[in-house]
Parts: structure tokens; sequence; C-alpha cells
């Protein structure tokens, strides 16, 4: 029997589709934009960003690049999104 999933996990969850709506209205992009762009359907991109599904790593990735924006913003809830500024470019030094 499955066992069921922890609160921390469905927040994170939740968390990372919030981000990803946050920077995809942002960019003025539609779920069907999104989707097209990294070859999944529609469906996907809105059960990632309501929080019901986990995005593969691939899928996070490719999100991320078509977001223009590195991938620990959609990531890392202790980073502060900051659209004005933030592009793929602007990565902070390692």
């Amino acid at each position: 029997m499955p066992q069921e999933e922890p609160d921390w996990s469905v927040l994170r969850r939740r968390a990372i589709g919030e981000r990803i709506r946050t920077v995809r209205r942002h960019r003025k992009m539609t779920q069907e934009q999104v989707a097209h762009a990294i070859g999944a359907d529609r469906r996907s991109v809105v059960r990632w960003e309501r929080g019901q599904r986990d995005p593969a790593l691939s899928m996070l990735v490719q999100i991320a690049d078509v977001l223009d924006v590195p991938l620990a913003l959609l990531v890392d809830d202790t980073l502060e999104i900051d659209l004005t500024v933030a592009t793929r470019d602007s990565r902070p030094a390692s």
C-alpha cells in the first residue's frame, strides 16, 4: 500500500508550481506556449502550476530555459522573485 505523501512535499510542489506560473505570466506566455516550447501538453503545465504533479527535472530545466530564468529561481523558495532583472545570464556568482 502506498504511503501518504508528506506535507512538506506537497507544499514544495505547490511552491514550484506557483513560481512557474508567476514567471510565465510575467513573460506574457500562455500555458500552451510553454507546453509547445518544451514538448509537453497544456494539461501537464496546468497540473504543474496547480501543484498537482511534479515536473521531471528535465522538464524544469526546459521550463527555466523557455522562461529565461535560472533553474534555481523556480525551485529555491528562499530566492526572491525579481523579474525585472531575472534572466539566465544574471546567475549569482559561484
